[in-house]
């Protein structure tokens, strides 16, 4: 969890005299100053430079570290940690806890606005979400509709990524783990769990994404929350789309890093 302060070890800085990090990683650390044990960043530091390294951090618009015990501090978009709309940071209704191991919704009234319009994406889009609840449910985790368009991730149930035909994951009872659903063009979409695909879907499907912001705990339903969730979230992130290699290598970084906070679940 952060601020244990376990012990890393990294080539891409030095310790000794002070520390150089990624400038991504330096700014996302000036702003959220709740993270202050030098093994964290360390961890976190390395975690960007890994996405960089495997050409996936510029397919990232938006992404959620919330491993705090504070809203202030699980707030930031790591791409882009400016306290505003406009960067994807994080606006809670209340109902949340927030805890080392994730931040949880109540699964009645909680949600978090990212802020972030589906229809930012013309054709290609990947939501992720890593689960640290076991229970799969009818609920939704990271999605927006308005009724004949949807881009939702819903651990252990299905992915919807333009229009309305469901993605379905592997029939499994236990939520927890790394899930993304990916669009790559109008005839190409698929599902990931941990890593590995679930499902693919090739027909043409050519609905626009809905003028709506994201929604994480919830969905945003025309403005409306909608099938509220009580998943714990431990990581999240909304890009351009992912190919195979891509959603093996993020699930990898992630994995990497919430192995590091102890709290891997794969």
């Amino acid at each position: 969890m952060i601020g244990t302060n376990l012990a890393i070890t990294t080539k891409n800085y030095a310790v000794a005299g002070g520390v150089t990090y990624d400038a991504d990683a330096l700014a996302y650390f000036t702003a959220n100053t709740a993270i202050t044990s030098d093994a964290d960043k360390n961890a976190i530091n390395t975690f960007y430079l890994g996405l960089k390294s495997d050409g996936v951090y510029t397919k990232i618009n938006a992404m959620y570290l919330p491993l705090l015990s504070s809203a202030t501090g699980n707030k930031w978009n790591l791409k882009n940690p400016l306290d505003t709309d406009a960067a994807y940071r994080l606006n809670f209704t209340t109902g949340w806890t927030h805890a080392s191991t994730g931040m949880t919704p109540n699964g009645t009234s909680a949600y978090a606005n990212t802020f972030l319009l589906a229809n930012t994406f013309s054709t290609d889009v990947h939501l992720s979400f890593y689960s640290g609840t076991q229970t799969v449910g009818g609920t939704f985790e990271i999605a927006c509709t308005n009724g004949t368009s949807s881009v939702s991730v819903r651990p252990a149930v299905n992915a919807q990524i333009g229009g309305t035909t469901a993605l379905n994951f592997t029939t499994t009872t236990d939520a927890r783990g790394f899930w993304i659903g990916t669009k790559r063009s109008n005839t190409d979409r698929e599902i990931y769990r941990n890593g590995v695909s679930q499902a693919t879907l090739a027909t043409n499907i050519t609905t626009a994404f809905p003028s709506l912001n994201i929604w994480l705990g919830g969905l945003n339903n025309n403005n409306a929350l909608s099938f509220p969730s009580s998943k714990q979230i431990r990581f999240s992130s909304i890009g351009t789309g992912l190919t195979d290699t891509d959603a093996s290598n993020l699930s990898s970084r992630v994995n990497t890093l919430m192995t590091y906070f102890g709290i891997n679940t794969y």
